[in-house]
């Protein structure tokens, strides 16, 4: 299985910081980002996209199943994020 290295911090474009900072809030972790700052264009439309779909659907599902479907996504990937 491929592995991809978390970028560091401090050598995060600036422009992620805020989006880091959000997920801490929210979701109490954003070490994803770290690895997603490897190609920070992409993790930009990924966002753009995605924002639109959380804000919409807001509530619908809990935070618990969501964090075990995440969970589980990434046992099926053996992902050790």
């Amino acid at each position: 299985m491929s592995h991809v290295s978390a970028v560091p911090f401090e050598k995060i474009p600036e422009e992620l910081h805020g989006i880091m900072r959000g997920y801490d809030e929210e979701l109490g972790g954003s070490e994803f980002v770290q690895v997603f700052a490897n190609a920070p264009k992409v993790f930009k439309s990924f966002i753009d996209y995605y924002f639109g779909l959380v804000l919409e659907a807001r509530g619908a599902v809990t935070a618990e199943l969501t964090e075990l479907v995440r969970l589980m996504v990434a046992k099926h990937n053996d992902c050790f994020l």
